[in-house]
């Protein structure tokens, strides 16, 4: 099963996040995306203009494993789980035995706990929002145990620090202990801002600041969120969390190894070629050779012509060949690997530009839908995008590096930056003039282009479309608005 969304990343990037599950445990799991992207004709977006070295310039790629799900009562109690996996490799570091195996495990340890610990706090949010906000003890109950995981991995920092152990160690829990807790207070404030809308019990509200106020009191003890007074923008806080984030969360990053993909085959196609055009080129050497004989003017002119077809013959029919041959073969092939360096999946990668008319009639039905004007896509023209992948997970090391037997799925994080697409838009702010009780009124509108993102999505449970409208502007995104289609 393939989960799909697509958000704004920054003024001028959107991005797709999908999510595929390794299905089997013995076979390899198949998926393809076509994403499409209509542009505007007037953007001056087509194949002459939009290659595919500027589209790839554009577009970034991160491939990760999703972070496994857990309750707040399964990090709590779960023998197998991250909190006990870590509390357990603690006391074999305190032994020091086995140390430089057991320390890169220590690390891993502590980035999956931290990791799981925010992929937690992410799904729980939504459903205190639901049911947190009429039901007290729900968000009380949350609070308490969410205290009782920091109070636990607080237990196993103080145990590390009296250690005498390796400062990377120690350093490496201490940078854990900061980013859970700054995604906790990252949380309870999401929380904070729903309760105080929606007016919730005073309890509630009491706990929740009490418990922001607690872990602001606990940072600064540690010295975590210093201040400088002359970083009025806060750079180095910003730029240290975000630092944070990166190591914790890169245990589940996936290594990529990108390569062109057909290429042992177009050099072939392109040594065939020359063979081909070395034997016309010959054959018509040996042809005058024997009319007109060796050191002859006729001879000599064979000879130039011949080497001039050859050159043609080869580049003409390398061409061919490699523009037949497109059509089975992909862009650029990546393979994804974990850390030891284990196979996990392939994703294959290609871009081209294609016409209206050859796309599949769903495709064209999701588009035409909620036109504004009849002649919108007949009269002003669109160039279409497609952009398509196929992604195959192999199950067989698939999260053997983590060791986590809740891991079922790859993260496929793909931002394009459209900022190419502005460069030929009109001013954002644009006049015009209408007649209101007999007088002329000047006034100022936005002036918005649409791109429409059309999803075809195959998977082994069938085949799934989604459609995003993507309303912007010379000075980047505004929104993107999902459209709901009919089936």
């Amino acid at each position: 099963m393939i989960q799909d969304n697509v958000k704004i990343h920054d003024n001028f990037s959107l991005e797709i996040k999908s999510i595929y599950e390794n299905v089997s445990e013995k076979k390899k799991t198949t998926y393809n995306t076509l994403t499409y992207l209509f542009t505007p004709n007037g953007l001056n977006i087509n194949n002459q203009t939009y290659p595919k070295s500027k589209f790839y310039n554009d577009v970034k790629v991160y491939i990760r494993y999703n972070a496994s799900e857990y309750t707040l009562d399964e990090i709590l109690s779960l023998k197998t789980g991250p909190l006990y996996q870590l509390i357990k490799i603690v006391k074999k570091i305190s032994v020091k035995k086995n140390f430089k195996k057991n320390k890169l495990e220590f690390e891993s340890r502590v980035k999956m706990l931290g990791a799981i610990l925010n992929n937690t706090l992410k799904i729980a949010t939504p459903f205190l929002k639901e049911k947190g906000t009429s039901n007290a003890a729900i968000s009380i109950e949350f609070f308490t145990k969410l205290k009782n995981v920091l109070d636990n991995y607080r237990n196993i920092v103080a145990t590390i620090e009296e250690l005498k152990i390796d400062e990377e160690i120690k350093n490496t829990i201490k940078y854990g202990d900061e980013y859970i807790s700054n995604i906790t207070n990252y949380y309870l404030i999401v929380l904070l801002e729903h309760y105080k809308i929606n007016s919730v019990e005073n309890e509630i509200l009491k706990e929740n600041i009490s418990f922001i106020k607690e872990e602001q009191a606990y940072r600064k003890t540690k010295n975590y969120d210093i201040i400088n007074d002359e970083d009025y923008f806060d750079e180095a806080l910003l730029h240290k969390r975000s630092q944070l984030k990166k190591f914790i969360e890169g245990v589940l990053f996936l290594d990529r190894d990108i390569r062109k993909d057909g290429a042992f085959f177009e050099q072939s196609v392109f040594a065939i070629a020359a063979g081909l055009a070395m034997v016309f080129s010959t054959g018509i050497a040996f042809y005058y050779q024997q009319v007109y004989g060796n050191f002859t003017l006729p001879f000599f002119i064979a000879l130039v012509v011949g080497y001039m077809l050859k050159d043609r013959i080869k580049a003409s029919i390398g061409l061919l060949f490699v523009s037949k041959a497109s059509s089975f073969f992909y862009d650029f092939k990546i393979k994804i690997k974990d850390s030891g360096n284990n196979l996990i999946g392939i994703i294959k990668e290609n871009f081209t530009f294609v016409p209206f008319n050859s796309l599949g009639p769903k495709v064209k039905k999701h588009r035409l839908k909620n036109k504004f004007v009849d002649a919108d896509y007949n009269f002003l023209g669109e160039q279409i995008i497609q952009y398509k992948k196929k992604i195959v997970i192999y199950p067989k090391k698939f999260g053997e590096e983590i060791s986590d037997n809740r891991l079922n799925s790859i993260v496929d994080i793909t931002r394009i930056n459209l900022y190419r697409f502005t460069t030929q838009m009109d001013d954002p702010k644009k006049e015009y003039s209408l007649l209101k009780k007999g007088k002329i009124i000047n006034r100022v509108g936005n002036k918005i282009y649409h791109i429409n993102l059309i999803q075809k999505l195959y998977s082994e449970k069938g085949v799934a479309f989604k459609r995003y409208l993507v309303i912007m502007n010379r000075k980047g995104i505004k929104r993107i608005e999902k459209v709901e289609l009919d089936h």
